[in-house]
């Protein structure tokens, strides 16, 4: 078995049981676990209650078509890879200008040996973190497959463990505190990217935990969720320096993205102030 695989995790999605039994045997023989989905709400079904690393897929299925449960994935798991398999000679053509997220597609009847390396080749370039912008060789363009760095600050026990549960699927590193005092701790020995915060805690409450972040930790970036939505309470975590303001419980796709745009905008702020800094230093000592 190569050891580079015995990690791996793949779902694998088709309505032809014959091909589902020989091929998940085919993969696991080459190193690979794999799970098995008959049809496209099984495999969303599968998807939301574990963690894959890759999702090989049927286009042409009885219930929501392989098109459709693409899209699914990538409203929800923009950053997990999805091989397309189609019975159609001209699927590349029709699909070569919109793929829009699709790691790779191949063609029916599959050749196992040819799928494990189109999969080894798709993971090898979810795993590129950052690539080069063709139209400027000097700036950095983010792909959205960073790992992001959450903390998770709430006094409810469950919530925070579904909500890390949650994010987890959706390749972010997550930490959670049960208290401020706890959140503040961690956050001196973690890097962190965005902290969620819940408002109505006992001890120190969300507004006193987001005023101590912005203090000793200003890049951080901060959610704050409440159960009870104010403009008072608004406004306040505003002019404390949130980021934004979202009621509880939140809706996840929503928090999720709003996650992922505080990252990318912390991101390219970074990055504007690195080309600055850069040009500053060349504008001072010319060659």
């Amino acid at each position: 078995m190569d050891k580079e695989l015995s990690k791996i995790k793949l779902l694998l999605v088709d309505d032809e049981e014959e091909f589902l039994t020989s091929s998940s045997q085919a993969l696991g023989r080459r190193g690979f676990e794999v799970d098995i989905a008959p049809n496209g709400v099984s495999a969303l079904d599968m998807i939301d209650k574990s963690n894959y690393d890759l999702v090989v897929l049927d286009v042409k299925m009885p219930d929501i078509d392989g098109i459709e449960v693409f899209r699914q994935i990538s409203k929800k798991l923009p950053n997990l890879p999805v091989i397309l398999l189609t019975g159609h000679s001209t699927f590349h053509d029709a699909f070569q200008t919109s793929k829009n997220g699709i790691a790779d597609y191949i063609s029916k009847p599959v050749d196992m040996e040819e799928l494990a390396e189109r999969i080894r080749k798709a993971l090898n370039k979810a795993k590129s973190n950052i690539k080069k912008d063709g139209d400027d060789p000097d700036l950095l363009k983010y792909s959205g497959n960073e790992i992001i760095k959450v903390m998770l600050i709430d006094d409810e026990v469950q919530f925070l463990e579904s909500l890390k549960r949650v994010f987890q699927r959706r390749q972010m590193e997550v930490m959670t505190a049960e208290s401020g005092e706890e959140g503040l701790r961690l956050l001196k020995g973690n890097l962190v990217d965005v902290a969620v915060v819940d408002i109505k805690m006992p001890g120190m409450d969300g507004l006193e935990v987001l005023r101590r972040i912005k203090h000793d930790f200003p890049s951080v970036e901060v959610i704050l969720l409440t159960g009870h939505p104010s403009a008072e309470a608004a406004i306040e975590g505003i002019r404390l320096g949130a980021s934004e303001f979202m009621k509880k419980p939140p809706v996840i796709d929503e928090l999720a993205e709003t996650i992922r745009k505080l990252f990318w905008n912390r991101q390219k702020t970074i990055q504007e102030q690195q080309e600055k800094l850069i040009k500053e230093i060349k504008k001072r000592y010319p060659d």
